[in-house]
């Protein structure tokens, strides 16, 4: 079965109508992931995904960077 972008988002979209708020967030959650697994790890598109929800202590940050670069000078 072949269906035109706009036939497919009819289809789920009709398929998603009345399902209870958690299994949407599911469905949404899952459509994430797929859409994860193209982007290549460490690349920007991958971080910025995540980028704010990662939460730090006050100073954690800053601790996390100098450490970073440290290591990025004892292997230069």
């Amino acid at each position: 079965m072949h269906l035109t972008d706009k036939e497919f988002t009819t289809v789920v979209s009709e398929k998603m109508k009345g399902l209870p708020e958690d299994a949407i967030k599911e469905v949404m959650d899952f459509i994430e992931f797929l859409k994860s697994k193209k982007e290549k790890r460490g690349s920007p598109e991958a971080i910025l995904r995540h980028l704010g929800a990662w939460k730090f202590e006050k100073g954690e940050l800053d601790n996390i960077l100098e450490d970073i670069q440290k290591f990025r000078e004892l292997e230069g």
